[in-house]
């Protein structure tokens, strides 16, 4: 593949940090009173809506086998692969002068420059790279919604219950239950390189990391709720008193 051939590749993936860093520049103009995350986020929210349609769209889930996640790379994965190195190229950049996120997050994007750049050196790693990074960021435009709902004061409002609803339960079952269905596929076959295995198990990682983190947020948020609901199971005799 032509595409593949050092110098060709290195400006591809230049192109592409650089327009998204175009983009962060053009949020910046266009909205000069929003904060920098405000104008990462909205530019993280394009990348995480467009690399999942795009995403799901090349990773054929319905008839997911250990040879499709081995097909050939096409004109279609290399583009995408080369659009998402730019953007985590540049995200990662970002956090690290703003210094805003923790070394979770910072782990997880430059696993992915590594895992993109091992991709893009294989032949058959098309369908693989669509799935996972679909399941990375199946959740993202979600959190982002998020995150605009509560900065403009809807943080108390049906539909941010909702998003957040939505967000948690999705990751949960993206991450915990599908990703543990990938990560079997991958580690069963033996299509798959040692490096390819070990880049899968290292974000199987991050994401059981990610969910811990999810657990302990919900338990934190709603602990006053959680408690409400079970006093009220245990007054029904649904629960035992501590003191029985």
């Amino acid at each position: 593949m032509e595409l593949k051939e050092l110098s060709a590749a290195t400006l591809l993936k230049l192109v592409s940090f650089l327009f998204w860093s175009s983009l962060y520049l053009w949020c910046s103009i266009r909205a000069p009173g929003q904060s920098p995350e405000w104008r990462s986020r909205a530019v993280t929210l394009l990348h995480g809506t467009v690399a999942t349609i795009i995403g799901l769209s090349q990773c054929g889930v319905r008839s997911l086998t250990p040879c499709q996640l081995a097909m050939k790379i096409t004109a279609g994965h290399y583009a995408l692969m080369v659009w998402s190195w730019g953007y985590f190229a540049f995200d990662l950049l970002w956090c690290l002068v703003y210094m805003n996120e923790n070394s979770l997050i910072l782990f997880h994007h430059a696993s992915a420059l590594i895992a993109i750049t091992l991709y893009m050196q294989k032949d058959y790693t098309g369908c693989t790279f669509a799935c996972t990074l679909a399941l990375l960021e199946v959740t993202n435009p979600l959190l982002q919604i998020r995150w605009f709902l509560k900065h403009e004061g809807y943080d108390k409002t049906i539909i941010y219950i909702v998003v957040e609803a939505l967000y948690l339960i999705m990751f949960l079952a993206a991450r915990g239950v599908f990703g543990t269905y990938i990560i079997y596929k991958i580690l069963q076959s033996d299509i798959f390189d040692l490096d390819e295995k070990f880049m899968s198990v290292v974000f199987y990682i991050v994401s059981i990391a990610f969910i811990y983190d999810i657990f302990g947020y919900v338990l934190y948020k709603y602990k006053n709720k959680i408690d409400e609901f079970k006093g009220f199971l245990d007054e029904r005799g649904i629960l035992l008193n501590e003191s029985l």
